[in-house]
């Protein structure tokens, strides 16, 4: 009887040995680095640059350019493929694209490999660096993809057109 619990002992050990390294092996490095392109069901998006503008109300905004490729045999389009936000001050800032106007390209539906050029246009609250995230068009919203703009400290590769 003695042996059998040590041995029961031993295996509960051998197993939490091996679950607290799972655990620590996924908990360091798993976290991929995201980039300025993500796919997601068929579509992808690319992140192509920025350029600051002001609006005819005065406001500042980031215009943030993409390529958005729907490789399905169904037309979608941008909008509903992903979600794209954008953070000042790990705040997020507000989302003034104009689907009836400017950006209406963000709801124009491609299929079968077609690739369309569209943007989005944040307002900024200050000209500091702006995080750009795409995210996965969930409840989730996870980030798949991200890009920073008006950061002085980037290197050339991401820097704004």
């Amino acid at each position: 009887m003695k042996k059998h619990i040590v041995a029961k002992s031993k295996v509960a050990l051998i197993v939490a040995c091996f679950v607290s390294l799972a655990v620590s092996l996924t908990g360091c490095g798993s976290e991929k680095e995201l980039t300025n392109s993500a796919e997601y069901e068929g579509s992808s998006i690319e992140l192509t640059g920025s350029e600051i503008e002001t609006t005819d109300t005065g406001k500042e905004v980031l215009r943030v350019s993409a390529t958005y490729t729907n490789r399905n045999s169904e037309p979608q389009y941008a909008l509903s493929a992903f979600a794209v936000k954008a953070f000042q001050h790990d705040t997020e800032i507000n989302d003034l694209s104009d689907i009836n106007g400017s950006e209406a390209a963000l709801i124009q539906e491609v299929k079968n490999g077609k690739s369309l050029s569209v943007s989005y246009v944040f307002e900024l609250t200050d000209e500091s660096p702006v995080e750009v995230f795409v995210c996965t068009p969930t409840a989730s919203e996870e980030h798949i993809a991200k890009a920073v703009y008006l950061d002085t400290e980037q290197s050339s590769s991401e820097k704004t057109n």
